[in-house]
């Protein structure tokens, strides 16, 4: 969906969250397909173009800007934190802007990034600096695994490989059809469709980070907006222990964004 808000906001190091891990979990009950099996190239192929259809067929593929507004729950030990607003604007393919707060400067936080430069102002700190190398390394790699940048590049780029992965069951009698994605950077993430709307319902993948770790990401309660259906409710998991909440409030489609949005101010004091 929506790279900043959908992702795990790593530059200002939320806390982590227990959560239940059973809806997804991966069970004995699973029905593998053959990878070998040149009918399930076409298989996948079909679902993602439903997945895509699902979420607004042209109108998910078509739009350049996108802002949205919501809150972002982190949670400690199992414990729900106290939510904070956002704001977040996208410019495709490489403009994000994520404020955090509101009101004064000083209960704002804001997160910049385009291309690969960035910069963060922190109001309770009063500072505004630019991202470090691995600040810009961890939004890249949030984008990577972003569900609208991963729906779209498949649809527009045939050299993704991708293949039906089978069913896993998501409780007593109900599964998920599972397609395997293999990104341009060799990353396979395993995306589960549900077999009646077709919407995505979870993106799982693993990651060298300092161990092989698996996440996940969940996506409930789709809702319209301006011809494209978002997920109300998404949350993040790393290796079965939730990590945070977004709850998505309003978006807008092609809405105008100023270049100014983007630009680092000169300083503290020139933030708007």
């Amino acid at each position: 969906m929506i790279s900043a808000i959908i992702k795990p906001f790593p530059i200002f190091k939320f806390a982590v969250v227990g959560a239940t891990a059973l809806l997804f979990a991966i069970t004995a009950h699973a029905q593998k397909a053959d990878p070998n099996d040149p009918r399930n190239a076409e298989r996948g192929a079909e679902m993602v173009k439903q997945a895509v259809q699902a979420r607004g067929g042209e109108r998910f593929l078509s739009y350049t800007s996108i802002m949205s507004t919501g809150m972002f729950t982190p949670f400690d030990k199992g414990m729900s934190q106290i939510p904070v607003q956002f704001v977040d604007w996208i410019v495709y393919p490489d403009k994000e802007r994520t404020e955090f707060g509101k009101g004064k400067k000083k209960n704002r936080r804001i997160q910049v990034n385009v291309g690969k430069t960035g910069w963060v102002y922190d109001g309770e700190a009063e500072t505004l600096k630019d991202q470090t190398d691995k600040q810009i390394e961890e939004h890249l790699d949030g984008l990577e695994f972003d569900i609208d940048r991963i729906l779209r590049a498949v649809s527009k780029d045939p050299g993704i490989e991708v293949k039906f992965a089978g069913r896993e069951e998501i409780r007593p009698g109900e599964r998920a059809d599972v397609v395997s994605i293999k990104l341009k950077s060799e990353q396979i993430v395993y995306l589960w469709l549900d077999r009646q709307t077709h919407l995505p319902m979870s993106l799982i993948y693993e990651k060298n980070d300092n161990g092989l770790t698996k996440h996940e990401t969940r996506y409930f309660q789709y809702i319209d907006y301006d011809g494209v259906k978002f997920p109300n409710i998404v949350d993040y998991y790393r290796d079965g222990v939730q990590s945070s909440r977004v709850n998505i409030q309003s978006v807008k489609l092609n809405a105008p964004v100023s270049d100014e949005l983007f630009t680092k101010p000169a300083s503290v004091k020139a933030i708007k």
